[in-house]
């Protein structure tokens, strides 16, 4: 009876003891995987925050939209870039190839894409309209933003080609040479003294006392020589009328006016 109650002792204790070591394996199998699970989410968490921080500019964003709209890469458009017409207009982009345009605008979180499409059987002219987030664009095409740099430069360069070109050719023409300086300044001149008789001898003419004959007044008007030109003649209805030609007639009026005028 005694050896039974031994055994039996005997055999609980070992039943108990490999009933600890089970469970205290079972534990450190589960401390072992939540420890992996918070390194995995703690590796989300970081990827996520970085895609946020990811951000670019409104000309990297136009481009983006505008290969997700032609289906195309970086790499498709760098290699035709030296074609590409590119503008910008504060937040608006237009890129052509001497043809249909595409218009871009960049906006907090989104890009509007205004573009021809195909209507029935011809081309209509800004009648598509696409929206993409930034989010997306960044997405499928973040990874190619060196080449798109390298695109943007080659456009920068262009346009400051461009705008020298355009400042050396306006310092060019802002320049005269010197035989063009003394026409200006002989044209100048001579205009001045035009002008200058010109009030000379309408001022003579206004101090001068006008011809009466036979109910018309007769007044004349001096051309730059000073020499009588023509004759304003006003009417007995009030009309004053421009007249006047080398014929005898207009010459014994002008006698009698500088009879008048003791000239």
């Amino acid at each position: 009876m005694k050896k039974i109650i031994l055994t039996s002792t005997i055999l609980l204790a070992t039943l108990a003891l490999a009933g600890c070591g089970s469970s205290q394996s079972n534990n450190n199998s589960t401390k072992a995987e939540n420890s992996s699970l918070k390194a995995e989410n703690s590796s989300l968490k970081s990827k996520k925050v970085n895609e946020k921080q990811t951000k670019y500019s409104d000309q990297i964003y136009a481009l983006m939209a505008y290969l997700k709209l032609q289906n195309q890469t970086a790499d498709d458009l760098n290699r035709n870039k030296d074609n590409m017409n590119w503008k910008q207009d504060k937040n608006k982009f237009t890129i052509d190839f001497g043809a249909h345009t595409t218009v871009m605008t960049v906006t907090d979180k989104h890009v509007q894409i205004t573009y021809d499409k195909v209507a029935k059987d011809s081309m209509g002219q800004k009648n598509g309209y696409k929206v993409y987030s930034k989010q997306e664009l960044a997405k499928e095409f973040g990874k190619q933003k060196n080449t798109l740099d390298e695109i943007l430069s080659n456009i920068k360069d262009d346009d400051n080609e461009s705008s020298n070109n355009n400042s050396i050719g306006s310092n060019q023409n802002s320049q005269p040479s010197t035989q063009d300086s003394q026409q200006i300044e002989n044209k100048a001149n001579n205009t001045a003294t035009s002008q200058s008789n010109s009030t000379t001898n309408s001022t003579n003419s206004n101090q001068e006392k006008p011809l009466m004959k036979d109910g018309n007044t007769y007044r004349p008007k001096y051309n730059a020589n000073g020499q009588v030109d023509s004759w304003q003649v006003t009417g007995s209805d009030g009309i004053t009328r421009t007249m006047g030609d080398p014929s005898p007639n207009w010459q014994e009026i002008e006698n009698e006016y500088n009879n008048l005028n003791n000239k």
